[in-house]
C-alpha cells in the first residue's frame, strides 16, 4: 500500500511542478507553490525531494533512464526492422510524455537536458559499433545523433503538431539514405 501512496504522491508533486513550469521559470517556483497545487503539505514534498532542483533532476534522470531502456530494447540497430522500431519507439515515447518534453524544449536553462540526451545516444552508438574506436567513428556518432535529436527538438518545440508516425518515417528514411 505504501508504494502506491508514494507513487500517487510523487505523481501529484510532478504534475503540480509541470503545471507551474508552464507559467514560470524553474528558479521562480517554490516548494510552497508545488505543495498548494498538489494539495499536500510542504513536509510531504521534502519526504521525496531535497528541493526543486532535485525534483527537476529526478524527472530528467527518469526520462533518460526510460530512453535508455527503449534504446536497449531496440538493439541491435543494424537492421531496417530494428531501426524502424527504434524511431517509432522514440517518437511514441516522446508523444506519450508530450507535456514534459514540450516544457523542456521551451525552457532555455534546460537546454542541458537535450545535450545530455545527445551525449547518451552518442555513447550508446559508439559502444554498439563493433568497429575499433577511432575519430571517424566518434564523428559519425555525433553527426547522426545531432541530426536525429535536432529533428526531434524541432518537432517538440513546435508543439508536436505533426503526427509522430510522420516524424518517425522521415527519420527512418534519412537514416536509410545514409546507409546506417
Amino acid at each position: 500500500m505504501k508504494d502506491r501512496r508514494t507513487s500517487k504522491t510523487k505523481r501529484a508533486i510532478r504534475s503540480a511542478f509541470l503545471q507551474l513550469l508552464e507559467h514560470k521559470p524553474l528558479n521562480q517556483i517554490t516548494v510552497a507553490e508545488i505543495s498548494r497545487e498538489a494539495d499536500l503539505g510542504r513536509g510531504t514534498f521534502y519526504l521525496h525531494y531535497k528541493d526543486i532542483r532535485d525534483l527537476s533532476d529526478q524527472l530528467e534522470n527518469e526520462l533518460l533512464r526510460e530512453l535508455e531502456e527503449l534504446y536497449d530494447a531496440s538493439l541491435p540497430c543494424d537492421t531496417m526492422e530494428n531501426l524502424i522500431k527504434l524511431t517509432e519507439t522514440l517518437t511514441e515515447y516522446m508523444e506519450s510524455n508530450r507535456e514534459v518534453f514540450i516544457l523542456l524544449a521551451r525552457r532555455e536553462q534546460e537546454a542541458a537536458t537535450f545535450q545530455k540526451i545527445k551525449q547518451f545516444f552518442v555513447k550508446k552508438l559508439i559502444l554498439e559499433d563493433r568497429r575499433p574506436f577511432d575519430e571517424y567513428k566518434q564523428t559519425e556518432a555525433i553527426f547522426l545523433v545531432a541530426g536525429v535529436v535536432g529533428v526531434l527538438e524541432v518537432w517538440i518545440s513546435e508543439g508536436m503538431n505533426k503526427p509522430r508516425q510522420l516524424i518517425s518515417k522521415c527519420l527512418h528514411e534519412v537514416l536509410m539514405k545514409m546507409d546506417i
